[in-house]
Order: structure tokens, then C-alpha cells, then sequence
């Protein structure tokens, strides 16, 4: 990934201005406001010329819409310049459909999304986003492992794993803590909980990088550096700000803040201040999670944001290098934020939907069963349906229904025959288990 053009400086340029016929162009283009989609220099400098402008007149024209709609936030960036966003006319649309769709019982059919049967139906995406922010970071898993790992409970074979199951951990504690203002030390012990047991070096695990720590972001094939974070000496200083940002009301001395803006800022300034020798991409989208549960949004606990960013990881660290490069102008960096979010709750709603579609069909399957099996059998369909590791044995079967052997066993090789279970021998012991594709046979009627 190459560091993006650095913009040109667009206010000597418009104080030196003495053409009349260019200023009235740049005024048009400035009364205009902000443009959508909202782009850096980087491709405004390809884009075709406007005569009487050239590019760096264009995007002079430009900054000046932008300047006058700027939104100053508490922080500064390394050149000591405030960190700021524009709130562009796609913002509202998009912070719409995700207040509409993320705060509350969602219009599904089914019911999939209500908050009461929502560990029901969600459980699968509580393992992507574990997976998928340890994939961004490098881990090389599956998320078949990863899932049946957390699963199982069991103890991770590799450090890929480890980094997965310490994801996970880690979405835990800010579920548990998202009720609470965030501190300092809570930032510290997140770290802990992502990076243990998977770094090189130990001992940075849950504590801030030093001065002596050569810590930057660099390009990895070149090794030219990307981002250089600010000097290690201000970081207690920068994390009290960023934690009084992180609690701050929603209405606070500089009005109304969306939260899904806040959460999106927190990620980028945990990130650009890079307070950890490593695993500051995973606390920063962690801290993101904190922010959006703290204010209500428990569906977007269920979605997965760095599942959309693996698809296109350059995008997102050129969201970055525009907001840097650009006198920290975070414009860029909600925008594609504010598209990932979106297209995740895209993702689950498709998911739900599909989940949805399923249980029709199977709530249909099994009423077609009550006209063909027994007051026996039914509730083991019903039973397998929720446990897919279930098994079953003739003995256990007579004992719970008070019937003999032979109608016992009558009742679970009907169900064999039928395809519902798999009959299979252990030394003697007639044993029936659960096909991993149930439902599937049950949609076909075997």
C-alpha cells in the first residue's frame, strides 16, 4: 500500500488569487458545499480540469467548501492541528438506516432479530468478528476451527488460535463493561486480554510502547513508513482525552454527537495514537464495539466490521492515510466507516433472512411429521434440532417413555429408516445419532 499524494497547500493559493474569472469559478464550486463522494487530492489531482481551474485550484475551491463545514473534535494530531470531520449529506442517510435498523426489534420475518431471540438466531456472527479482526492482524486459521474451538471450550493448539480465542475473550469484557465509563487502565487490560500469550515480546503485553520503542506503521513490502504515532511522552495525556471523549453525553459543550460517529472517531484515534508496541488495530476496532453497546446499539454487537474490512484491507488503511494526510481530516475515515457498517448489516440481514426462510420451512417439515410419526418420536426431532451432537439408545429411549423394548426400538429404526437419525454400533450397543444435515432432510422430507 503506497502513501497516498500529499495535498498541495490550497491557502496560499487562494490568498494570492487575482484572477476574477477563476475566483468566481471557485466560488461557485465552494458555494456548492462539500462534495459527495468525498475525495482526497490524491484522486482530485486525476480528475478532469474545469478551465479556467487547474487541479490545485479545484481542490483549493474545495478545502474552502470544507473548511467552512468543519466539525473540530478534542484532538490534535502530530503537527499539532485539530482533528476534525465534516458532516457531508450521505452522513445523515446512512446514520438514518442504521438507527433505523440497528436500535431496536428490526422488521423481519420471523422475529429473527427481536432482542429476546437474538441468541438464538445471532450466535453465529459472536464468532466472525472474533475470526476476522485476528485474520486482519495475520492469524492463519479456519473459521471452522475458530468456531468449534469456542465452542468446545477448548485450549488453543497455536498462536493463531490464541489470538482468536483472546478476540473473543475480549468482545466478552467490553460486553461486560459497556454500562461503565471507560478508563485508562480499562484500555490497558483490553490489551491484555487481545495480545496474551501472542506476542514476540511478552512483556509488552497490556502495557504502553516507551520512547525507546520503535513503533510505526510501515509498508510491508517497501518498509517505507505509513504513519509515525505521536511521541510516547504524551500518551497518558492522550488516553485521558480519548477515555473523556469515550464518556462524554452525546450532547455535550460542542453539541450533538451521533454516537456511531463517536465510536468510528474513538477507532481512529486509538489507532493513530498507537499506544501499544502491538495489537492496536484490534483494541482500536474492540473499542469501537464498547462504544456503539454503550449506547443501545446491541445489533451491532452482532455484526462484523473487520469480516467487510478483510474483503478490501487497502481501502481501509487508505481511509486512514487520507484523514492523516489531509490535515487530519476524518472525513474519509467515517465515510468508509460508515460503509462497512452498513454493508455488515447488509450481511445480517441476509443472514436473517435466510434464517428466517429456514424456519418456515422447518416449522412446515415438522407439521407434515406430527401426521406421520408418533408422540415418541417427535419430540427426539424436536430435541436433535437442538443439540447436533445428540445421541440416542434404546435403552435410554424405553426408560423415558415407559414402553418395551421392542416398540422402543421400533421407534428409533423408523427414524433411521427415514433418514432423521444414523444408526451405528458401539461393540454392541445399538447407538442412533443426529446427521449434521437435519434440517436439510427434514426441508426434504427425508
Amino acid at each position: 500500500m503506497k502513501s497516498p499524494a500529499i495535498p498541495p497547500k490550497y491557502e496560499s493559493l487562494l490568498r494570492d488569487m487575482r484572477d476574477l474569472k477563476k475566483l468566481g469559478a471557485i466560488w461557485e464550486i465552494a458555494r456548492a458545499g462539500p462534495s459527495v463522494p468525498y475525495d482526497h487530492w490524491e484522486k482530485v489531482r486525476f480528475l478532469p480540469s474545469q478551465p479556467p481551474l487547474s487541479q490545485a485550484e479545484i481542490w483549493a475551491a474545495m478545502k474552502f467548501a470544507r473548511g467552512s463545514a468543519r466539525n473540530d473534535l478534542p484532538f490534535i494530531d502530530n503537527a499539532k492541528r485539530p482533528i476534525h470531520y465534516v458532516l457531508i449529506s450521505d452522513f445523515q442517510r446512512a446514520l438514518h438506516e442504521i438507527d433505523s435498523y440497528a436500535r431496536g426489534i428490526v422488521g423481519i420475518a420471523g422475529g429473527a432479530a427481536t432482542a429476546e431471540g437474538r441468541d438464538i438466531y445471532l450466535q453465529k456472527s459472536l464468532v466472525e468478528e472474533p475470526f476476522s479482526s485476528s485474520a486482519l492482524e495475520g492469524a492463519a486459521t479456519t473459521r471452522e476451527i475458530a468456531k468449534k474451538m469456542i465452542e468446545e471450550g477448548r485450549r488453543p493448539k497455536n498462536v493463531d488460535e490464541k489470538m482468536v480465542l483472546n478476540n473473543y475473550r475480549a468482545m466478552a469484557f467490553i460486553r461486560e463493561h459497556r454500562g461503565e465509563d471507560i478508563t485508562p487502565e480499562m484500555l490497558i487490560e483490553l490489551h491484555r486480554i487481545l495480545t496474551v500469550d501472542t506476542l514476540e515480546r511478552p512483556e509488552k503485553v497490556g502495557a504502553l510502547r516507551m520512547p525507546e520503542d520503535d513503533v510505526r506503521v510501515v509498508e510491508s513490502i517497501t518498509g517505507d513508513t505509513l504513519h509515525m504515532p505521536p511521541p510516547a511522552s504524551e500518551l497518558p495525556a492522550r488516553l485521558k482525552a480519548l477515555c473523556e471523549f469515550a464518556n462524554a453525553p452525546s450532547t455535550g459543550k460542542q453539541g450533538f454527537l451521533h454516537p456511531i460517529i463517536r465510536a468510528i472517531v474513538l477507532h481512529f484515534m486509538l489507532a493513530y495514537d498507537h499506544p501499544f508496541w502491538d495489537g492496536n488495530g484490534r483494541c482500536a476496532r474492540a473499542l469501537f464495539y464498547w462504544c456503539v453497546m454503550r449506547h443501545g446499539y446491541w445489533l451491532l454487537e452482532y455484526i462484523s466490521i473487520s469480516s467487510v474490512i478483510r474483503r478490501a484491507p487497502k481501502k481501509y488503511g487508505m481511509a486512514f492515510l487520507y484523514s492523516e494526510t489531509d490535515e487530519g481530516d476524518l472525513t474519509y475515515f467515517i465515510e468508509h466507516q460508515m460503509g462497512v457498517i452498513e454493508t455488515a448489516l447488509a450481511d445480517l440481514r441476509e443472514y436473517l433472512d435466510t434464517k428466517s426462510r429456514e424456519l418456515r420451512k422447518l416449522g412446515q417439515a415438522l407439521g407434515a411429521l406430527e401426521q406421520t410419526l408418533n408422540g415418541r418420536q417427535l419430540p427426539i426431532i424436536q430435541d436433535a434440532l437442538k443439540r447436533s451432537g445428540a445421541r440416542y439408545t434404546i435403552a435410554d429411549h424405553q426408560k423415558l417413555h415407559s414402553v418395551s423394548y421392542l416398540t422402543a426400538r421400533g421407534d428409533l429404526e423408523s427414524l433411521a429408516r427415514m433418514g432423521f437419525l444414523k444408526k451405528t454400533k458401539e461393540g454392541v450397543l445399538s447407538v442412533f445419532l443426529v446427521p449434521k444435515d437435519l434440517k436439510e432432510r427434514l426441508g426434504r422430507g427425508r
